[in-house]
């Protein structure tokens, strides 16, 4: 289905290079800003709601409980939308490269879609600091923190197939799409508890993958197993989405040259 070799390999690294570089260009700090922007976030959250609002979990002693769960699920969140944004501009972005090299063309919203491991990389950096800071046991079930990331970015890679080729002619998508993210992010249970959500929209949130993505995170960081049901739903959706989205990808690329 997806033919990958070396050269792919070395030519998706560059790609990805090339999506940080072109990002940051003309700031002083570069891609430098790929590291702090995340950072930054994560710190005004944390202030926020330990200090500021002070909310704390039912049971927990502290503010600091709320701040890890929340950035156990709005960390990924935040690095999930940047591998949207990233995937979805991916193939306008490289006219240039499209109309004069021939190359894999599949690649380009895949390696738009690793921009955002930069994010969670900070995020599960700043976490783990934050579990070190509440003196929270550190046990082997971080060990499956990558099957999580794993799938989360197939998740990306799979929406953003399909959205980096419909982006191509309708370049509107890029405008809807932060709204409909945010949208989407407040239907999802990443500032509040599932259980305060009302009965029917729980039903409905136990199909959306992101809920699944961000439960895993937290089972994970609580020191428990994710819902390995769960787990295997997204990894099908997101295959399900992939493959029917590279066919459309590619039946749409060869009208590429004439629509960038």
């Amino acid at each position: 289905m997806f033919g990958f070799n070396r050269y792919d390999l070395r030519l998706l690294i560059n790609l990805f290079k090339m999506n940080v570089r072109d990002r940051y260009l003309g700031s002083s700090l570069g891609s430098i800003w790929a590291i702090t922007n995340p950072l930054l976030m994560l710190c005004l959250f944390t202030y926020v709601f330990a200090f500021v609002f002070k909310i704390r979990l039912p049971g927990a002693e502290s503010t600091l409980a709320y701040v890890i769960w929340l950035v156990s699920g709005y960390g990924p969140w935040l690095a999930f939308q940047e591998s949207i944004m990233g995937a979805t501009t991916s193939v306008v972005n490289a006219s240039g490269m499209v109309k004069n090299l021939a190359f894999k063309t599949e690649l380009l919203p895949i390696a738009g879609a690793l921009v955002g491991l930069i994010s969670l990389a900070v995020s599960l950096c700043f976490l783990f600091v934050l579990l070190v800071w509440s003196g929270s046991a550190i046990t082997w079930h971080l060990l499956l923190l990558p099957v999580v990331m794993a799938l989360q970015f197939a998740f990306a890679v799979a929406l953003g197939m399909w959205l980096s080729a419909i982006t191509v002619f309708v370049r509107d998508v890029v405008q809807i799409l932060p709204t409909v993210l945010t949208a989407f992010m407040f239907m999802t249970p990443i500032f509040y508890p599932f259980d305060t959500m009302p009965e029917f929209v729980q039903s409905v949130s136990f199909a959306n993958p992101l809920y699944q993505i961000a439960e895993g995170y937290r089972a994970i960081i609580a020191n428990h197993l994710p819902d390995m049901i769960g787990l295997a739903y997204v990894a099908g959706v997101s295959l399900v989405i992939f493959y029917f989205g590279l066919l459309a990808f590619r039946r749409a690329k060869g009208s590429f040259d004439s629509a960038i």
